[in-house]
């Protein structure tokens, strides 16, 4: 992969951020691969991340009726999420479950906006910068949709045109530069490729309509960096589409599922599906082992690598 930092970029030397959402979040391989890409790049940078996500998550509050559960809101954390973290700066990614795959209502639009401004002011209040994403597109292709009713919809049947919800969801989040650190869209870039793939008759980015695979959360992650670090990766890394991947890469992965699943269980959450975690401390401390023996790992390869190279 050929990367590119622009030189008027300053990476900090330390730096908390957070990341608040849904199941997007939750899965994290966007934020994974932002850990690898500056565990490989940039070694010696103090960036923590910390993957907070929970699946089926809104900002809205709202849930739809057909839901096995009522969705988790990220109000009922959010307080505990914040002081247990100490982030910097805090990413919000929410949307995709806000609008509850139904046609678009103002109603649910506005507390959809009311739960974002909430979030982005109580980051704020918590003396850390907010950075908001907007969400991602829905791919009705990869998706079958039901014609019932609208008080039917839910996330096994969505509304056929429920992109256009998100697309609405999107531009108002677009319009958020004045109230935060910084507006990501990751929603253009990804409906990009899904058009593209598409056209070509290639596999999309989902395979529900809803969940990024790993190209998808390539993307997410390219354009965070783009955005946020100007940083300027033109290309997947071959150890994240590789099948064997490298075992640095392969322990990056294992150490952020640790990460995450302690995080999230020690925040708490109200979705009664719980992940199987060590607690906090511990998770902590295994994390730091699994650091250094990325960093050796990374190390002895491109020590090897030079050597390769001189011959």
């Amino acid at each position: 992969m050929v990367t590119r930092i622009r030189k008027e970029a300053v990476l900090p030397d330390s730096l908390r951020i957070s990341f608040l959402g849904d199941s997007i979040t939750d899965n994290g391989l966007y934020i994974a691969y932002l850990d690898a890409y500056f565990r490989y790049h940039h070694p010696a940078t103090g960036i923590t991340f910390i993957n907070l996500g929970v699946s089926s998550e809104t900002a809205s509050g709202l849930s739809e009726p057909e839901h096995p559960f009522p969705r988790p809101c990220v109000h009922d954390r959010l307080a505990r999420a914040l002081e247990e973290s100490r982030p910097d700066r805090v990413v919000l990614c929410y949307g995709m479950n806000d609008g509850i795959y139904h046609p678009f209502a103002n109603e649910r639009f506005q507390a959809y906006k009311d739960g974002m401004s909430r979030a982005i002011q109580a980051v704020k209040q918590a003396g850390a910068k907010a950075i908001v994403l907007t969400p991602p597109p829905f791919d009705a292709k990869s998706k079958p949709q039901g014609s019932e009713p609208v008080s039917s919809y839910s996330w096994k049947t969505p509304y056929a045109k429920y992109n256009e919800v998100l697309g609405r969801y999107a531009d108002w989040i677009m319009t958020l530069t004045s109230e935060t650190e910084a507006v990501v869209n990751i929603y253009e870039p990804l409906w990009t490729e899904i058009c593209a793939a598409e056209q070509h008759g290639e596999p999309g980015l989902t395979g529900d309509g809803i969940h990024p695979n790993a190209r998808g959360h390539w993307i997410i992650a390219k354009t965070l960096l783009n955005s946020l670090f100007d940083a300027d990766p033109e290309a997947m890394p071959d150890y994240m589409e590789d099948a064997d991947p490298p075992a640095w890469f392969s322990l990056t992965l294992q150490r952020h599922r640790l990460l995450s699943s302690a995080w999230k269980e020690h925040v708490g959450h109200t979705n009664p599906n719980k992940s199987q975690a060590l607690p906090l401390e511990a998770a902590l401390v295994r994390g730091g082992q699994l650091a250094e023996e990325i960093r050796g790992l990374l190390q002895t390869g491109k020590r090897t690598n030079d050597a390769f190279r001189k011959e």
